[in-house]
């Protein structure tokens, strides 16, 4: 209970740091106050590093908690070997940011008119880039090890099956997600897709016994989408993407995804089946 106090306390920080330093900017750049909403300022850039930035709080939270609170090393939010197993991490990255790839090639071809070639400076376009790299790895992280980590772990003191954790876990994951502005395309399949990406990357990290495939899965996900696409209806907003997205069918997403994960589902049973 302490524990989940603490990561409350935490969640709290980081969004008053949020709120502070979105006010900061306004008041140094002497713009009204009332600019600030629920998703940030009127500078897409400045508001993606500001959301980003705030999860350095939650991670040092998740260390406080577990170092100090239950005596563990953050490690083991991860692994319940000796070391990380970066390989893993690195090739479940590679290879879903390549699926991604693949998919979104093949989606082009079919729906041609949903996106188009942002007009965006190169300037700009590489201070995202460098953005991208340096936060959105941290970003998802730290909700792996929230999520996969912290709460599974929490959970699977007293659940066993793992289909069930899946489904609790996908739900909290979820929930969190749903104030994202992408819910007002359709709160139903918005909202499911939200569900089964939690329920696959919660089962994933049950089976392989770690969170290094779901870690290097979750953050191929979301740097493929914030490097490559610009979405007015979304938590990246009009960000310099490479290009923006003129229509998104919230059924063709969740059936993107189901697709998606079972093709890298295969691949990692082909792979790890005799290890498991």
């Amino acid at each position: 209970m302490l524990s989940l106090v603490t990561m409350g306390a935490i969640l709290i920080a980081a969004s008053i740091f949020y709120g502070i330093a979105m006010a900061a900017y306004l008041w140094a750049t002497g713009e009204d106050l009332s600019l600030i909403d629920s998703f940030g300022v009127h500078h897409p850039m400045l508001d993606f590093a500001l959301t980003m930035l705030a999860d350095v709080f939650w991670i040092l939270g998740l260390w406080f908690c577990i170092r100090v609170i239950h005596k563990r090393k953050l490690r083991t939010l991860i692994t319940a070997g000796k070391r990380i197993n970066w390989r893993q991490i690195f090739w479940a990255y590679g290879m879903f940011f390549f699926f991604m790839v693949v998919f979104q090639l093949i989606d082009y071809a079919l729906f041609p008119s949903d996106i188009s070639l942002n007009s965006v400076k190169w300037k700009d376009f590489l201070i995202l880039l460098v953005l991208i790299l340096v936060l959105v790895p941290i970003q998802t992280t730290v909700e792996e090890l929230f999520f996969r980590g912290f709460l599974l772990q929490w959970f699977g003191k007293k659940i066993r099956n793992p289909y069930i954790l899946a489904g609790i876990i996908a739900i909290i994951f979820g929930s969190m997600h749903f104030s994202n502005p992408e819910m007002e395309r359709s709160a139903i399949f918005v909202g499911l897709d939200y569900l089964f990406v939690g329920f696959m990357l919660t089962l994933l990290a049950v089976k392989m016994g770690g969170l290094e495939l779901s870690i290097g899965v979750h953050a191929a996900n979301n740097m493929f989408l914030f490097i490559f696409f610009a979405d007015d209806q979304s938590v990246g907003g009009a960000i310099p993407s490479l290009f923006k997205v003129k229509n998104n069918d919230p059924v063709y997403s969740l059936l993107f995804d189901l697709c998606l994960f079972g093709f890298f589902y295969y691949l990692v049973w082909r792979k790890y089946r005799r290890q498991q």
